[in-house]
C-alpha cells in the first residue's frame, strides 16, 4: 500500500513539475520521459567518486556516510524534486559509460564544463548550469611565504595530482620555459601532502577546494596567488534526456536565488571565490587545450 501511495505522490509531483516547466521545455523535448522515470523511482541516482576527497566527496568515518559539498547540492537538488538523492560511487574515469548504459541519471562529481565535449564522449551528454566556479591555486608551507607564483617555482619541487588540472599548468609550464620546475607527479595526494609538510616538496598546484580543505586542515599551510584557470563545474546527464536537465537545472538556479548554495558553500569555506560563477569567454578553448585526457602523467 505505501508503495502504491508513493508511486502516486511521485506521479502527482512529476505532473505539476511538467506544468512549471512547460515554459522552459522546448515542444521537441515534450515526450521526454527521463524526469518521469526518476520520478516515479522516487529516487535521483547520482554518480559520485569518494576517492576524490574533500571537500568534493568523502566517506566520513563518523557518519558512516559520504560527505562534502557536491554531496550537500545532491540533497538539496532531491529535495526540490522531492524525491531521495541516491549517491552511487563509481570510480572516476568510469562514470562516463555508466551515465551512458543508464545506471546512474546524474553525474556530479568534479565535473568541469566541455570536458566531455572531447574523444569519445563528445555528443553523447549535456550539461547542467553551473554550480561551482573551480580554479588551480599554490599552496605552500606558511614558512614558505617566497613563493607567490608559478614564476617564483624555478628551480623548485613542486607536486601535482596526476591528470590534474594542476599537472597540466605545470607541464605547460615547464615545456615553454625548459622544465624549469622539478615537478612531481602522483596519485596519492595524501603522500604528497605530507612530502610538503616534511619539506620534500616546496609547493603543490591543487584544485581550490582541494587546497582550501588542506589548508583548513594543516595550519602551517597557506595559499598564495591568483586563481589559475578558472571554469566552472556542471552536472552532467545523457543528451535525450532534457526534462530531467532542466528540473536539475531549476533546482540549481532557485538553490542559488534562495541563498542555499552560498549557505552550502560557506559551510565547506568556499563561497569567497564565488562573487560570480562567469569564465571569461576564452577559458572553455584555454583549458580544453591544455587539459586532456592525454596526458604524460597518465
Amino acid at each position: 500500500m505505501f508503495k502504491f501511495a508513493h508511486k502516486l505522490a511521485g506521479l502527482a509531483i512529476y505532473t505539476g513539475l511538467c506544468l512549471g516547466f512547460a515554459s522552459t521545455i522546448s515542444p521537441v523535448f515534450a515526450e521526454d520521459s527521463s524526469l518521469g522515470i526518476v520520478m516515479r523511482r522516487g529516487q535521483l541516482r547520482v554518480g559520485i567518486d569518494a576517492a576524490i576527497g574533500g571537500p568534493y566527496m568523502f566517506w566520513n568515518a563518523k557518519t558512516q556516510f559520504y560527505d562534502g559539498f557536491e554531496l550537500e547540492i545532491i540533497q538539496e537538488i532531491a529535495a526540490k524534486l522531492n524525491i531521495e538523492p541516491r549517491p552511487i560511487n563509481i570510480p572516476w574515469s568510469t562514470q562516463p559509460e555508466n551515465l551512458s548504459s543508464r545506471q546512474v541519471d546524474v553525474l556530479l562529481s568534479a565535473r568541469e564544463e566541455g570536458a566531455l565535449e572531447t574523444g569519445d564522449t563528445k555528443g553523447k551528454f549535456i550539461e547542467t548550469v553551473p554550480y561551482y566556479r573551480s580554479a588551480q591555486r599554490l599552496l605552500i608551507r606558511a614558512d614558505g611565504t617566497q613563493i607567490k607564483s608559478l614564476r617564483d617555482m624555478i628551480g623548485k619541487r613542486v607536486g601535482v595530482v596526476a591528470n590534474s588540472g594542476g599537472a597540466a599548468i605545470a607541464e605547460t609550464y615547464n615545456k615553454n620555459r625548459g622544465n624549469a620546475i622539478r615537478l612531481f607527479s602522483s596519485r596519492d595526494l595524501d603522500r604528497m601532502v605530507i612530502q610538503l609538510r616534511d619539506r620534500q616538496l616546496d609547493a603543490m598546484i591543487l584544485d581550490e577546494p582541494v587546497a582550501v580543505w588542506q589548508a583548513r586542515n594543516n595550519p602551517n599551510f597557506i595559499i598564495v596567488g591568483e586563481p589559475l584557470i578558472p571554469i566552472r563545474l556542471v552536472a552532467i546527464v545523457n543528451k535525450d534526456d532534457v526534462s530531467l536537465k532542466n528540473a536539475v537545472d531549476r533546482a540549481l538556479t532557485e538553490m542559488r536565488q534562495e541563498g542555499k548554495l552560498e549557505q552550502i558553500l560557506k559551510r565547506w569555506n568556499l563561497w569567497e571565490s564565488q562573487k560570480t560563477l562567469k569564465s571569461t569567454t576564452v577559458l572553455p578553448v584555454t583549458v580544453l587545450a591544455i587539459i586532456t585526457p592525454y596526458s604524460v602523467y597518465q
